[in-house]
């Protein structure tokens, strides 16, 4: 059955890819015009700011810009910047973060020292790639180690052309991106980019707005982000991330924050927040513990910060990541605003009654099982009172595939793994571990689009 408002949830990195990774590359054409001829509307991506600690995209160095992983250094022959560039890892079918920036670098450089592109405008109406850039020599001359820690703060009048090295990166990822948005739209196809809530201590968004985060004296955070304990863990969750002093961001209508999520409003159709209960209300841990059990919430910037983003974005459409245990006011501040939030289906499907009439559903997002690999787990108990749920079907697993592909929404978005019908050993990240298996699934090659068998 054709729907018009089904899309699919792929990470760029996930794409097949020459180079160790999926990056913009024909791979994401090809991937588009699969989506166009199968009657997908959407396009879901991971944020595709430089991945941080662990590899993961929600924590980053620099909010604003890509990540030059997913730089086409084919792209680059073609515009006569390379000569060759040999296969590096193409079929793999996991990622290497380290190894495949330190393959791609080095043709990266070479093709930076070709090129004569005036990189004047692009600094111009993108001042963060500078700032961007200056933090990337920064931390090389320290070491590597956050802006801390740092005894060099000064970089000399010789070091310039590795600045503009910097900035020349931004300006290719950023102009490979815009192709891709573009023929996504002659297509007919919307992409849903993905806003973290937070940003990490070792960046430079944190190094020029010190003010707006709680430090101490010593430029370390005095309370750090997290979640308390629940139903589901009694530690809580401890992400460790320093916290936004909202206090004095109010004095300057909260630009920080406008302007990161207004930046990648400008180069997607959608923007999901990630995280929006802390809009409204926020976990603090004091730093230094070890989980959060002293946890606690506080409030949020609320409708003053949404007001004034709309102000500045009038027509910025915005996702809300509304899941887990909320107050009563996350919702009115969604509701409010008309803000469709999330569902999923993993969670919900043991519930007798679930709206989903203004909201985006998933089986699964990037970071719960895959659909296939949840239902392999299900007890004895939960599969009886699924298949009484759906009068003993002759495959349960299909009905209840089904049941969310048909189901009233403003949006259903399946992972691609739930289309191929993948295990767990295809999850993208699981919460609260650390380890290679995370943020690292990778597709082989484009032959696995004639394996689908749901949704034509």
């Amino acid at each position: 059955m054709i729907k018009k408002n089904v899309g699919v949830l792929l990470p760029i990195s996930s794409l097949p890819g020459n180079h160790g990774i999926g990056d913009f590359s024909v791979n994401a054409y090809q991937f588009i015009d699969w989506l166009k001829e199968h009657h997908y509307r959407y396009w879901q991506i991971l944020p595709l700011n430089p991945v941080g600690p662990g590899n993961s995209p929600y924590v980053t160095i620099c909010s604003e810009a890509l990540d030059v992983r997913y730089i086409c250094l084919s792209d680059l022959v073609d515009l006569g910047l390379l000569k060759k560039v040999p296969d590096h890892q193409k079929c793999s079918t996991s990622v290497d973060y380290d190894g495949v920036l330190a393959f791609k670098e080095k043709y990266l450089r070479r093709a930076f020292k070709k090129s004569t592109y005036n990189l004047a405008r692009f600094k111009k109406e993108n001042p963060w790639s500078v700032n961007y850039a200056r933090y990337m020599v920064l931390k090389k001359l320290n070491n590597q180690l956050p802006w801390n820690e740092w005894s060099i703060t000064d970089i000399s009048d010789d070091l310039k052309n590795e600045i503009n090295y910097h900035v020349w990166t931004q300006y290719i990822a950023y102009k490979q991106w815009s192709k891709i948005l573009s023929y996504a739209h002659s297509a007919g196809v919307e992409i849903i980019a993905d806003c973290p809530f937070y940003v990490g201590l070792d960046s430079v968004d944190c190094y020029l707005h010190q003010d707006e985060f709680m430090l101490d004296e010593n430029h370390k955070p005095t309370l750090v982000s997290g979640c308390p304990p629940d139903i589901f863990s009694d530690d809580g969750q401890l992400w460790g991330t320093p916290i936004y002093n909202f206090d004095k961001m109010r004095e300057n209508g909260y630009k920080f924050l406008v302007d990161r999520i207004g930046n990648i409003s400008k180069h997607c159709d959608y923007v999901r927040l990630d995280h929006f209960r802390a809009f409204d209300t926020y976990c603090v841990i004091p730093a230094g513990d070890e989980n959060a059990r002293r946890g606690e919430w506080r409030v949020g910037p609320r409708y003053e910060f949404f007001d004034e983003l709309y102000r500045q974005y009038p027509n910025i459409k915005i996702i809300a990541e509304d899941l887990g245990e909320l107050f009563d006011s996350v919702l009115e501040l969604r509701d409010h605003y008309h803000l469709p939030g999330m569902r999923i289906m993993e969670f919900c499907v043991f519930d007798p009654d679930v709206d989903t009439s203004n909201t985006i559903v998933y089986p699964g997002t990037h970071d719960n099982d895959t659909l296939y690999g949840w239902y392999k787990n299900l007890n004895a108990d939960q599969i009886a009172f699924l298949n009484r749920k759906f009068d003993n079907p002759k495959n349960l697993y299909n009905a209840i595939f089904d049941s969310i592909w048909n189901m009233n929404s403003l949006m259903t978005i399946f992972p691609l793994q739930d289309l191929l019908k993948l295990d767990n050993r295809a999850r993208i990240n699981s919460p609260g571990t650390v380890g290679t298996h995370n943020w690292s699934f990778k597709l082989r090659d484009m032959s696995w689009i004639n394996k689908i068998k749901f949704g034509q």
